[in-house]
């Protein structure tokens, strides 16, 4: 605004200076036009100031492989066209609150309305709130303009792209880095491999896994339960995810993955959702997996994290309990999934 008004200012000095001192018909045609040009500049940012509206046009819901971008649908209602109209736009990542700003600078004719296609610089996962913060109304020369300040938004939910993992091989699992902790096998004589740990004093040699040992540092003892049915308890530990949206969307993949592979595997998933208040759901199709993950998807860090207190209560009362976490001092907990953005190599 007060580059504006200089401008302004600036050029009316110099129109009349140029008047005064040139006694030439030339001066006063110069002046002339000057004036007239300077007025159609003016105007044509000043007389279309809060005639613009702005519309943002987003999917409700759309999966991580389609195509995920976003439209601008702009009205003027204005009698002159706009050449410069500068949008600021902020994308949020809901859940690690990650923005990102953009600009975009189009030009809309008089009485018209106008649609522009846009794609999501990144392959988001989660909840996406798009919002246009202000536009900027500039001329053909950009010497003058105008700034409107809107809030107008748009939200929309991107779900993982549904996979299976193989159960009784998910150690090789580029997305999960596996502690010491469950990896769901196959069954054996009527028994379930129901996890690995590290080899302690007292442990049978003959439960050592030498094929996997050979390939480490440290001994793993398989450890069996007798099969009492195929209900399978879940729950996940969000620790901070702050502006990391890479890990997120590891933590999500891993976790549909798992889920959708226990449903097709004819097992009940028994997943608590909240640690406070306890809530529960029983999952056994992939519907039901689904809806699970867009009820995590759209809840927030503190609903899906646990206390220390939380944790040592959920050790007690769901002993079998899979637990998928970010939270590397959780690793030596048996039945843990320890999940991160930084892939390597299985050693599988």
């Amino acid at each position: 605004m007060i580059g504006t008004l200089l401008i302004s200012v600036v050029w009316l000095l110099f129109t009349l200076a140029f008047f005064i001192f040139t006694t030439t018909h030339f001066a006063l045609l110069f002046a002339v036009g000057s004036l007239i040009v300077w007025l159609w500049l003016v105007l044509s940012v000043y007389l279309v100031k809060g005639k613009i509206q702005c519309e943002i046009i987003t999917a409700n819901e759309i999966f991580k492989n389609e195509q995920m971008g976003y439209q601008l649908r702009i009205h003027n209602t204005s009698r002159l066209s706009v050449t410069q109209l500068q949008l600021h736009l902020v994308i949020e990542h809901i859940f690690t609150g990650r923005q990102e700003s953009h600009h975009h600078v189009l030009s809309i004719p008089a009485k018209c309305t106008e649609e522009f296609a846009f794609v999501l610089p990144q392959k988001y996962m989660g909840q996406v709130n798009i919002r246009i913060k202000q536009l900027t109304i500039k001329d053909s020369f950009t010497f003058f303009r105008s700034v409107q300040k809107l809030d107008t938004q748009s939200a929309m939910l991107i779900v993982p792209n549904p996979y299976f993992l193989k159960l009784q091989r998910i150690e090789q699992n580029q997305h999960v880095l596996q502690t010491p902790g469950m990896i769901p096998m196959k069954k054996i004589d009527g028994e379930e491999l129901a996890e690995l740990s590290v080899y302690k004093l007292g442990d049978s040699v003959k439960r050592i896994h030498w094929k996997l040992s050979s390939k480490g540092d440290e001994l793993f003892v398989k450890q069996h339960e007798t099969l009492t049915g195929d209900a399978v308890m879940m729950t996940l530990d969000f620790t901070s995810f702050t502006n990391r949206v890479a890990l997120y969307d590891e933590f999500i993949e891993t976790f549909s993955a798992l889920l959708y592979s226990y449903v097709a595997s004819d097992h009940v998933v028994q997943f608590i959702l909240n640690h406070s208040t306890g809530e529960q759901l029983t999952i056994d199709n992939e519907r039901d997996a689904a809806n699970a993950i867009k009820k995590v998807l759209t809840r927030n860090a503190t609903e899906l994290s646990m206390s220390d207190e939380q944790w040592k209560k959920l050790r007690r009362t769901y002993p079998n309990c899979i637990v998928l976490t970010t939270n590397i001092a959780r690793s030596t907990e048996y039945q843990t999934v320890v999940i991160s953005d930084q892939k390597e190599e299985s050693s599988v």
